[in-house]
């Protein structure tokens, strides 16, 4: 941190290029001692506030460049970038302790004292231990704004900044006072500032210009700002309507809104560098700290350009892989023509190139391999099917929660990554899931029993989930309730399940000497009766309620179905399909139970222990009082409100119950 002597006294900075060394030699004035471009400021070895012997009203802004690959040393620091990020450097011509432990926190790797069209010049062309860089950002004076003018092309710049610009647009909620002090804080920056006001009346413009007045007369800083508003200007407009229209086409740098309805104007406004919406966002607090930054387009660029952010220092790169001839052959053939319309015949004959290495060797389309069987969907995550929607969605949603998949499935896409394990997840009509499974496009799914039966496919039972319980039964008119099964071989029968109530019909028309006509419906089977489309159906049971009201009756149940997990047998994911399947036990077995705990006398533990003996042995703690003991212990869901009034009839107290999330 001591100050180190200057390479030469001089009465001026000056700097000298030298194109064939490619080397910049920058001075600092003599009256202002400072290190020397060969020592570069060790930002990350002095933990400590550095000292300057500098003097003035202020460190100016300083510059920031980044350079591709780091000529600069590094030095120790607990944050370490990756070798291979860009080196970055802090020029300010005054910096001061508060500067550098600004740089040191932002991590720059070099601060030079040197500012102005000097500093420029050293971070665009280099200059000893300082290497070219290739973006470099920052306001500046007129002399800076020049400086990157020539070397914008060598290097990125983020733009050619002018005098600073301030628009307030004040309706009259706003406070003249108010308005007034945010118009100085922007004519004090410079006498080049430009301070305007857009308002709606010549009262509230009058009143605007007493407080000026009145404000000016105590600024310490008036002179500046006294000719700074000889810059400045008010426009009184008869709509907020032109307002916006005169903002849009200034497009300055800072606009604030003193406004009654401030966020609704700021929607309309298209062009600014920095918005500042309501009375309560001053300017200055973005000057400070508040918002993106406080460098941004004016002179009207902000009709062209954004402030200086993130986005500065990146750049898009482009790519291209043509690895597929006959898809690229329309592409290749169009680029082709192009270039011979154009008169770049080596452009055409570098697609004709390409056209010739074609199996067909012209380019147009030939047949091509389209099937889905090379597809490899299995190898890397397991693919589990669901129910997109129906009577069991809704519970097997509960099932992967209870599992512990973390995913995120956005509306209306049917197909969900899971997070913390190698699963994709895929939400399917349930009547569709049994045949995915059977011919191995996923490994896993839950649908019903009804739909493996009509599938006819060869799948995994791997466990009933005890839910969506019903009966697919063989439904007659009421009137018809003494019938036999056999009395409606050779009769029509609608159905959504037609293998299942084929294969039931098969020997009872073999017996009969008949054909039983079987047709499929996708939905509202019940109702096929009363519209003479049938003489019986078979649907799905569960309550009855539905079968009741279309005035039908049970016959005969064909098959008893429930939910159940399948899997199709030669997945290589049978590790996996596995740990799913006991998550999924652990939670079918949490909701048989649940967890009592209750105090008890040693004297009745026994009896409490006859009462509820849990699944192997209760757990019991002893209490601070060595009399009584803590018990928790798992009690079956149907006999939990018999045990816990047995346990209360003996003595145990402060009887507990709680939900099980899940066991195993």
């Amino acid at each position: 941190g001591k100050s180190q002597p200057c390479w030469r006294n001089v009465p001026t900075r000056m700097a000298t290029h030298c194109r064939q060394k490619r080397t910049c030699f920058v001075f600092q004035p003599a009256r202002s001692p400072a290190l020397p471009l060969a020592h570069v400021s060790s930002l990350k070895r002095h933990r400590g506030p550095a000292s300057s012997t500098s003097k003035g009203n202020g460190p100016p802004v300083p510059f920031l460049s980044h350079h591709s690959s780091g000529s600069p040393p590094s030095f120790p620091s607990t944050r370490r970038r990756p070798s291979s990020s860009a080196a970055r450097c802090v020029a300010s011509p005054r910096p001061t302790a508060v500067t550098r432990a600004a740089a040191y926190i932002a991590e720059a790797d070099q601060l030079i004292p040197v500012g102005g069209a000097q500093a420029i010049a050293a971070l665009a062309y280099g200059a000893g231990p300082i290497g070219a860089c290739d973006a470099l950002v920052g306001p500046g004076n007129m002399y800076v704004t020049a400086a990157k003018s020539l070397v914008s092309g060598r290097v990125a710049i983020d733009m050619l900044a002018g005098p600073s610009e301030c628009l307030v647009i004040a309706d009259g909620s706003a406070s003249p006072a108010v308005v007034a002090a945010d118009l100085l804080a922007q004519a004090e920056h410079d006498p080049a500032a430009l301070p305007a006001l857009v308002c709606l009346t010549e009262e509230f413009a009058a009143a605007v210009d007493r407080e000026l007045a009145a404000q000016l007369a105590v600024l310490p800083t008036r002179e500046v700002a006294a000719e700074a508003l000889q810059n400045g200007y008010t426009v009184v407009v008869a709509s907020l309507d032109e307002a916006v229209a005169i903002n849009d086409r200034l497009a300055v740098e800072h606009v604030e809104l003193h406004v009654k309805e401030s966020m609704a104007l700021a929607r309309r406004l298209k062009h600014y560098g920095g918005l500042f919406v309501g009375a309560g966002a001053a300017e200055v607090l973005g000057d400070y700290g508040a918002g993106p930054n406080h460098t941004l387009p004016t002179g009207g660029t902000a009709r062209s350009f954004g402030g200086l952010s993130v986005f500065t220092f990146l750049r898009t790169r482009t790519w291209m892989r043509v690895d597929d001839a006959h898809a690229a052959g329309t592409m290749i053939s169009d680029a082709k023509r192009l270039g011979e319309m154009e008169g770049l015949f080596g452009h055409a004959a570098a697609a004709a190139a390409r056209l010739a290495s074609a199996p067909n060797g012209t380019g147009s389309p030939s047949k091509r391999d389209v099937s889905t069987k090379r597809w490899d969907t299995t190898s890397d995550r397991l693919h589990f099917a669901l129910p997109k929607k129906g009577r069991i969605a809704e519970k097997c949603l509960q099932f992967l929660k209870a599992s512990g998949l973390e995913y995120d499935r956005p509306e209306r896409v049917d197909v969900a990554l899971v997070r913390n394990l190698p699963i994709t997840l895929v939400f399917l009509p349930a009547a569709d899931i049994a045949k995915y499974v059977g011919e191995g496009n996923v490994d896993l799914g839950i649908t019903g029993e009804d739909i493996i039966a009509e599938a006819g496919v060869s799948v995994e039972r791997e466990m009933a989930l005890g839910f969506g319980s019903c009966r697919l039964s063989l439904l007659v008119p009421t009137q018809h309730a003494s019938a036999r099964a056999s009395d409606y071989a050779g009769c029509r029968i609608v159905t959504s399940f037609p293998e299942v109530t084929r294969a039931f019909f098969a020997p009872l028309d073999a017996a009969a000497g008949c054909a039983t006509s079987i047709k499929f419906v996708s939905g509202s089977v019940e109702a096929a009766c009363k519209l003479g489309l049938a003489d019986a159906v078979v649907d799905l049971v569960e309550t009855g309620t539905t079968m009741r009201a279309a005035g039908l009756c049970e016959l005969e149940t064909l098959l008893e179905t429930q939910a159940c997990l399948i899997s199709n047998p030669h997945s290589p994911h049978r590790e996996l399909i596995a740990k799913i399947k006991a998550r999924i036990q652990g939670h079918l077995d949490s909701t048989k139970y649940r967890l009592v705990q209750y105090n008890a006398s040693r004297a009745i533990l026994p009896q409490c222990v006859r009462i509820t003996p849990g699944k192997k042995s209760p757990s019991i703690l002893p209490l601070e009082d060595p009399e009584y003991v803590a018990v928790s212990v798992m009690v079956p869901n149907k006999e939990l409100a018999e045990r816990v009034d047995e346990l209360i009839a003996i003595g145990a107290t402060d009887v507990m119950v709680f939900q099980i999330q899940n066991y195993r």
